[in-house]
């Protein structure tokens, strides 16, 4: 924390001579959401550390042969969602990046469980960034609300698979998966793999980063966040009843997801949200749209369609599912 207070004074140091904050380019600089300050305060002192750690235990799943075992002890229970257990892969690697996971469910047998397993993924599996600021929020949050996160999401992620395995046309095509013996961890290996995602995750996004701090920062500065929070009042203040600003979060998600999860820490640890409120914006901008990168995939795949409906979709659930939330917390 020190250290990034001296990191945030020293950057502020050095530009505020050339351009002060309050004007367009200091905002962009070493503004609130400035290129200079929140974006490598958050994706290196946050989301890097942690989006690593998870790599890490992916990689040991993997290399050790266990990743088979629950493939087999998770087949039945997805049969009920119209997937096979090998199905827990592209879900393991959405927990890390949801882009990357829609690429990899062309290892499923049929179209029916890759658009399944799509929908699943754009709505109901947080990636990485927002798994980061959720594991920060179990320390913060009553452990009641956490259960009832964990609770909203998980239904929420059965009752969809259950609706799409119901109105979907075709049947599970079965699928058989093997067992390898259980081996000894090459850490080595697996260091190196976790280095290697890692970079491959601040390649990726990093620039998004960038681009997505500059569009918010522009917006701020000419108080286009002000705006937004009026217009989606209704909404957030009424509806959901969490603080207008959320509605910054909401517009950051749709750019990058790593920016709004972002966004949101900073909120909560500025004191800006009461625990139902943090529980309420956690879970809606869990199950909010899939960022821009996701839509393109679903779009490159040929499945234009259906990433417009997953969009719209997502918008309705994500909603719905946060002012039900909020309805029944509110009348207890």
């Amino acid at each position: 924390m020190e250290l990034g207070l001296y990191y945030l004074t020293m950057i502020s140091g050095l530009i505020s001579p050339f351009f002060r904050e309050e004007s367009f380019w200091g905002n962009i600089l070493i503004g609130q959401y400035g290129v200079l300050t929140m974006t490598p305060a958050y994706l290196f002192g946050l989301l890097l550390p942690l989006v690593a750690c998870f790599y890490f235990f992916r990689y040991i799943l993997e290399d050790s042969y266990l990743l088979p075992r629950i493939a087999v002890l998770l087949d039945k229970p997805f049969h009920r969602i119209g997937l096979g257990g090998n199905a827990i892969v592209p879900f393991i690697l959405g927990f890390g990046c949801v882009t990357v996971a829609l690429v990899s469910t062309t290892i499923l047998s049929s179209r029916r469980e890759r658009l399944i397993a799509s929908a699943l993924l754009c709505i109901a599996i947080p990636c990485s960034a927002q798994i980061a600021i959720i594991i920060s929020f179990a320390f913060l949050l009553d452990f009641r609300y956490f259960l009832i996160y964990l609770l909203v999401m998980g239904s929420i992620f059965f009752l969809l698979g259950f609706l799409l395995n119901l109105l979907l046309p075709g049947t599970l095509q079965p699928m058989a998966l093997e067992i390898s013996p259980l081996r000894m961890r090459d850490f080595k290996k697996i260091l190196t793999a976790t280095v290697r995602e890692t970079v491959a995750f601040l390649r990726d996004t990093v620039p998004a980063f960038l681009v997505g701090s500059i569009a918010v920062s522009i917006l701020d500065f000419y108080n286009g966040f002000m705006k937004l929070r009026k217009l989606c009042a209704p909404i957030t203040a009424d509806f959901l009843k969490v603080p207008e600003n959320a509605a910054n979060l909401f517009v950051m998600s749709i750019i990058k997801r790593d920016l709004g999860a972002a966004g949101f820490y900073s909120m909560v640890t500025n004191g800006s949200f009461t625990q139902k409120e943090i529980l309420i914006t956690m879970i809606v901008l869990s199950l909010f749209v899939p960022c821009f990168a996701s839509q393109m995939i679903l779009f490159k795949q040929g499945k234009a369609l259906f990433a417009t409906l997953i969009w719209i979709g997502s918008f309705l659930i994500a909603f719905s599912a946060g002012g039900i939330v909020s309805w029944l917390l509110n009348s207890v």
